[in-house]
């Protein structure tokens, strides 16, 4: 069995348009073929040794694949590293379309309608990629986008402690985090900024005075 430890995930299609203004619905996958050979590919190269296998499945209205590395291929833990450090990590589909048709050709008050591009209600997965640069900008590493969004609600949950106990009314310049702590930038408050003038003058001051005695 494998566990989740060992593969890596993607979003590996949308209903977003591509940079050819094509749209896949995300509904409209015939997946049964591509379960019975799940190949992973690089760059769509058909002509190499598949890298990888995949579990695929939608989730909120997307297609995600968990990628499983052959771990006995170098270059296929090449790309694995490359993955995980940030390197590469899109992913694009290879499919067959079984229902196409323009656009433009759709009901103007159709979601997918556009000027451009094509809509296929209907593709089966032949393959999924780990390519360099994607079609769909939104094909990409499932992992890091969690860890942005749960990022982004700790720090809002950090910012939200703080307001309400010790440092109402202050503005929050940044919120950082380090292996066993959060650190919490403030702008200071004009009266903060105002008495520590003071403090710097009295300091000046009595410098002076040692000065002259």
């Amino acid at each position: 069995a494998t566990s989740k430890q060992d593969t890596v995930s993607f979003v590996a299609s949308t209903s977003s348009p591509d940079r050819y203004g094509d749209i896949i619905d995300q509904k409209g996958w015939i997946l049964e073929n591509y379960k019975k050979n799940p190949v992973v590919l690089l760059n769509h190269d058909s002509n190499q040794l598949p890298i990888g296998k995949g579990n695929v499945h939608i989730r909120n209205d997307q297609l995600v694949i968990n990628v499983q590395f052959d771990q006995e291929d170098e270059r296929a833990r090449e790309v694995e590293r490359k993955a995980k450090a940030g390197f590469m990590n899109a992913v694009s589909v290879g499919f067959r379309p079984l229902e196409s048709k323009s656009r433009s050709e759709l009901p103007e008050d159709n979601k997918y309608y556009g000027k451009r591009g094509m809509y296929y209600s209907k593709s089966e997965l032949l393959e999924v990629s780990i390519v360099t640069i994607p079609a769909n900008g939104e094909a990409t590493m499932l992992e890091q986008k969690f860890y942005n969004a749960m990022k982004e609600e700790l720090v809002e949950e950090v910012k939200s402690i703080i307001k309400e106990n010790m440092f109402v009314g202050k503005h929050i310049l940044s919120v950082s985090e380090e292996d066993d702590r959060y650190i919490v930038e403030f702008a200071k408050m004009p009266s903060e900024e105002s008495s520590m003038d003071e403090e710097e003058e009295r300091a000046m001051d009595k410098e002076e005075e040692e000065k002259e005695m």
